[in-house]
């Protein structure tokens, strides 16, 4: 029904529809206004007996967190979340039931797997699943508390039981072959579970600040770009560093010193580790300043090494990282004395020591 008799305030819905409290129509006002009464009790009461029977779907339920998600919250958050979807508790501290929730960290993401027992020790998995996402726990818990109010409410033994026929004082027929039925295939267990598709291949982009130690003479400060391509558990970049050398001076010479190199990056990545193998090919630059008669200089180096690190998620596509890299230098950088504009044989100043080191802090963008 439409209009102005479909209001839901019944005594506004009596007047617009002509049924108010003037002369012989008041009784009938007063008779409405007490059917409605009764109404609204009974489908109260019918309200009430609607809501799914929550005690067959009692389970104990237990999270377990893992690496990189000792910050979640506890199970307490998840059934108050279950039990707003479902207009009840459907958990029991003692039930035979227990439904296990573990959350870990796994790369970028969060992930969650729930499996649904008949008991903690030997018991079958009756429902097994998994989520992720990169977006923090309260999402992932979120989305767990929807998918076991969607399993509670869409499981089999939840249907009400078939009516029972009529008796009839007919014989009944002689009891027939019952048809096989197919066997309701099992979950596979927690364990076993299929798992998510592997995650395609993303973009990264990384700026960072590094601090050199042995590619020029004396400490090194400078900035690194680099751009590659990641997966959950393995990236490849290629990076380009320039550093500016913080001394000025190289035994009583006025001189100053820069680097400029480009390398090659592969990584294995896990919860918040990651270790890298590098190969680094550049060439340093010598500018003297005194005395006049020397002149600039570039010098090759070469190196290869490995880097240990660690990346913490900002968000979904932003990520900090710290790192700390060593490297052998297998092509040197010697800067030698000079005199008319040629060098002088054993006059070395500086070369290059056998292994150089690297700090470095920076930001990745992932697309």
């Amino acid at each position: 029904m439409s209009g102005p008799c479909a209001r839901p305030r019944l005594g506004a819905r009596l007047a617009r529809c002509g049924i108010g409290p003037r002369g012989g129509a008041r009784w009938l006002a007063r008779a409405a206004v007490a059917a409605a009464t009764a109404a609204t009790v009974l489908l109260g009461v019918g309200a009430a007996r609607a809501v799914p029977d929550l005690p067959q779907a009692a389970m104990r339920l237990e999270v377990v967190r893992g690496p990189g998600a000792e910050g979640c919250a506890d199970e307490a958050l998840l059934r108050a979340e279950v039990a707003r979807g479902l207009g009840g508790d459907p958990f029991e501290d003692d039930a035979p039931r227990v439904l296990t929730v573990s959350i870990a960290q796994e790369g970028p993401e969060l992930t969650a797997s729930m499996a649904l027992r008949e008991s903690e020790s030997a018991g079958e998995t009756r429902w097994a699943e998994g989520l992720s996402t990169r977006r923090g726990c309260e999402a992932l818990l979120s989305g767990v508390a929807l998918a076991i109010v969607a399993q509670i409410l869409n499981a089999p033994e939840r249907a009400p039981p078939p009516a029972e026929p009529p008796p009839s004082s007919e014989p009944s027929p002689p009891p027939s072959t019952p048809l096989p039925q197919a066997r309701r295939a099992e979950a596979p267990p927690l364990a076993e579970a299929t798992p998510a598709p592997t995650e395609r291949l993303r973009l990264e982009a990384g700026l960072g600040a590094t601090l050199g130690l042995g590619i020029t003479p004396g400490a090194a400060a400078g900035m690194t770009l680099s751009i590659g391509v990641r997966r959950p558990d393995w990236s490849v970049a290629v990076e380009g560093r320039g550093l500016v050398s913080l001394a000025q001076e190289v035994k009583e010479m006025t001189i100053s010193t820069r680097a400029f190199t480009a390398a090659g990056v592969g990584c294995l990545h896990g919860h918040h580790l990651f270790g890298c193998g590098v190969a680094t090919a550049g060439f340093v630059r010598f500018v003297p300043r005194y005395p006049w008669d020397m002149t600039v200089r570039d010098d090759r180096l070469f190196s290869v090494g490995a880097r240990l690190g660690s990346d913490w998620a900002l968000s979904d596509r932003w990520s900090a990282h710290g790192y700390a890299e060593a490297s052998a230098i297998v092509a040197d950088a010697v800067l030698r004395r000079q005199g008319g504009r040629r060098e002088i044989a054993g006059s070395i100043r500086w070369s290059s020591p056998p292994v150089a080191a690297a700090l470095g802090l920076g930001v990745t963008a992932t697309y």
